[in-house]
């Protein structure tokens, strides 16, 4: 069966940090080291949707760390991306050719409402699928079941894209077809790999936006 629908990942493919960005770097100067650990494993329910970001943040400030920031200044770190205009416009030309495109990524409350209000993400997509509202985060394979289910489709029918290998191998092991892309590699990467996906490969490169 061929593709039809196209779910995408967002951070590494659709919008990327500053150039040069670290986040476990810039955290552990922050707070110092093992302050990454410590955030990372407070978003975890957050991702899941069972806390809010801000309130598990305020609990990792309130461990007694020297951290010379409030919630709010932590808050504005999930802030620091900016979409991939280029990428976009790809999306925006998938879906006008017919082909339904939907978001299937891995967000806390926080960042959802921002890339809904400030980036437009709702009005790119046909539907949007964050894990803090699905209740489960990838790689859970549960996340792309309940996409799955929520489409009514197989599968086989479905191609994702995603920087991430183990999100990629799990939506393989489900049967869905994937396209693992390289954040360097820009949208010729990734129209090339999108193309191929959908059995498109001997279509015009001249189309569309291009690098250069």
């Amino acid at each position: 069966m061929s593709v039809h629908v196209l779910l995408w990942d967002a951070d590494g493919v659709l919008q990327h940090g500053p150039r040069g960005w670290n986040w476990r770097a810039r955290l552990d100067r922050i707070g110092g080291p093992g302050f990454a650990d410590a955030v990372f494993r407070a978003e975890l329910p957050a991702l899941r949707g069972e806390a809010r970001l801000a309130d598990v943040l305020a609990e990792v400030l309130a461990e007694g760390r020297d951290v010379p920031l409030e919630v709010d200044d932590l808050l504005g770190l999930w802030e620091m991306a900016s979409v991939d205009e280029q990428a976009f416009a790809f999306v925006a030309e998938l879906r006008a050719s017919g082909i339904p495109c939907h978001l299937a990524t891995n967000q806390q409350d926080h960042r959802r409402i921002w890339m809904r209000d400030e980036l437009g993400y709702d009005s790119l997509f046909e539907r949007t699928f964050y894990s803090c509202e699905l209740g489960v985060a990838k790689p859970d394979p549960r996340f792309f079941e309940a996409i799955l289910q929520e489409l009514d489709l197989p599968a086989s029918a479905v191609g994702f894209i995603d920087d991430a290998s183990a999100n990629v191998a799990t939506a393989e092991a489900l049967g869905i077809r994937t396209y693992h892309h390289p954040p360097a590699g820009g949208i010729a990467a990734l129209r090339a790999g999108v193309q191929e996906l959908l059995g498109e490969a001997s279509a015009s490169p001249s189309t569309g936006p291009q690098d250069g």
